[in-house]
Parts: C-alpha cells; sequence; structure tokens
C-alpha cells in the first residue's frame, strides 16, 4: 500500500512539474505567430483580437497588459539598429524618418522583455509623442536616443542597460495588412558608444 502511494505521488509530482514546466517555456520561449516585420520593427497586428494564437492570448494575461486592439492601431518593436546590433543604453542612437500615418504615435523604450526600464527619477523624457517633437520643414524628424541629455528631440535611457524600442500607432491605416505592405517606419541608427 505504501509502495503505491509512493509511485503515485512521484508520478503526480513528475506531471505536475513537468506539466508547469512546459507550459512556463513555450510561454517564454515559443515564436509568436504572425508577426510583420517593417525595416527591422516588428509588429503583432493579430495580439488584440479574437483570431489571436492561444500563446498570445495566455502572455497578454500573464502580463495582465493590455494589446492594441486592430482598429485602435498597431504596436512596432525594434531590438536592433539597422545593422541587425542589439540596442544598448551604452551607445547613442538616432531615429529618424517621416511622420507615420497615424492619427498619434508614441515610441519609448522597454526591457528586452517588453517591460518597463527602471531608471532614476531624474531621466526625462521617457518616451515621445508625434504631438510634441519637432519636425524639419520637409515633416521629417530626428530623435535621439541616450542616456546622456541631447539637444532637440532626445529620448531618455537608463545607464548601462539593453532594450529595445516600441512604436505604438494609433487609429492608423497601418492596422490593417494593406496597410503594413505599404509603410515605412523610422530607421534606428548607431552612433557614438561609450565605456
Amino acid at each position: 500500500m505504501l509502495k503505491i502511494m509512493l509511485v503515485t505521488a512521484v508520478a503526480l509530482a513528475i506531471a505536475f512539474g513537468g506539466g508547469a514546466w512546459l507550459t512556463y517555456y513555450a510561454m517564454n520561449r515559443s515564436v509568436q505567430f504572425g508577426g510583420v516585420t517593417i525595416d527591422g520593427w516588428t509588429a503583432y497586428p493579430l495580439a488584440g483580437t479574437l483570431e489571436a494564437d492561444p500563446y498570445a492570448k495566455a502572455r497578454l494575461a500573464r502580463d495582465a497588459s493590455l494589446a492594441i486592439g486592430a482598429a485602435e492601431g498597431v504596436t512596432f518593436y525594434s531590438g536592433a539598429d539597422d545593422k541587425g546590433e542589439p540596442l544598448t543604453s551604452r551607445c547613442d542612437y538616432s531615429i529618424e524618418g517621416r511622420n507615420v500615418a497615424a492619427r498619434l504615435w508614441t515610441i519609448h523604450p522597454l526591457s528586452p522583455a517588453k517591460r518597463r526600464l527602471s531608471g532614476t527619477p531624474d531621466r526625462w523624457p521617457a518616451f515621445l509623442n508625434s504631438e510634441t517633437i519637432s519636425y524639419d520643414a520637409l515633416g521629417s524628424f530626428k530623435i535621439n536616443v541616450s542616456a546622456f541629455a541631447r539637444p532637440n528631440n532626445w529620448l531618455a535611457l537608463p545607464r548601462n542597460s539593453m532594450f529595445m524600442l516600441a512604436l505604438n500607432l494609433y487609429d492608423s491605416p497601418v492596422a490593417t495588412n494593406k496597410g503594413l505592405v505599404e509603410t515605412s517606419l523610422p530607421k534606428v541608427t548607431r552612433g557614438k558608444c561609450h565605456d
């Protein structure tokens, strides 16, 4: 009797432990489906819809995050510069482009796990939007991304951390598949690196 109870307990421990580990692995390591990449930026336009894959729904529920619905807009992520090198706050970057077809867009840095970067309170601004930046006469913009204060449009970073950028487009035709094919997004270029 004791032997049967011990075997049953071991089997249950393996089943529950293995199941929990496989679920964790699938949630954190699996590939997201339905991604669209434009100019080095990747979006998952189905993430906030009923057509989202089960893993995307589970990630949203686990993180208690609210995805932008297809009718509201789309979020693009970039974790590398135009040469494919990972983004690090040890280097300065410039984000250059023309105003994207959206009623409003915002840009902000995130951790590689898509969480808010923790920095010191004196780091400002931690995000920019299309209404607060300056444009040149042709409607182009340049945003300086650095851990050190920069003139003009500056997006602040905490020092010595890896990061990625999130570009949120609100009320935009880019949210449709047709719009995703026809648009271009800002270019992220690496500048000087600091030790």
